[in-house]
Order: structure tokens, then sequence, then C-alpha cells
């Protein structure tokens, strides 16, 4: 369990960049203010989507990598461990 939530906690720090995310993707997110998946999950989704650069093909391509990672349900309740 503790690799588990450690292996959770390293995605959640590590930079849009060097989780594969495309340079637009991480342009557009330094420009909202979030380097990580945890800057994401730190905020409710009615601030994340009323960001001035929000897009829903952001949030997709966002939705998209934490599906396939088994975390999506961390963007509404950001601190609930698996």
């Amino acid at each position: 369990m503790d690799d588990k939530v450690n292996e959770l906690d390293e995605i959640l720090s590590t930079s849009f960049i060097e989780l594969g995310f495309n340079s637009t993707f991480c342009e557009l997110s330094e420009r909202m203010g979030y380097r990580t998946l945890k800057d994401v999950c730190s905020i409710s989704p009615a601030e994340l989507i009323n960001k001035k650069e929000f897009t829903y093909t952001w949030l997709g391509q966002l939705a998209d990598y934490m599906d396939k990672k088994g975390i999506l349900h961390l963007l509404q309740n950001p601190f609930k461990s698996s």
C-alpha cells in the first residue's frame, strides 16, 4: 500500500512535461498556473473551468491521462487515496 501511495504522490508531483504531455498542453497549463497534477487537483472543478485560459480540449487531455492512470477521481476529491 505504501508503494502505491508513494507512486501516486510521485505522479501528482511530477511536471506535466516529464509525464509526457505535449508542449501545447504544458504551455497552456503554465499560463493557468499549473505545473503538476497536484496543482490541478488542489482546486475545485468550478475554479478550474473558470480559469481564463481553460479549454475543454485541455481538460480532455488531462482527463484521458488521469483515466489511464486510474486517478481520474482525484479531480473531484483530490486527497482521497485509492
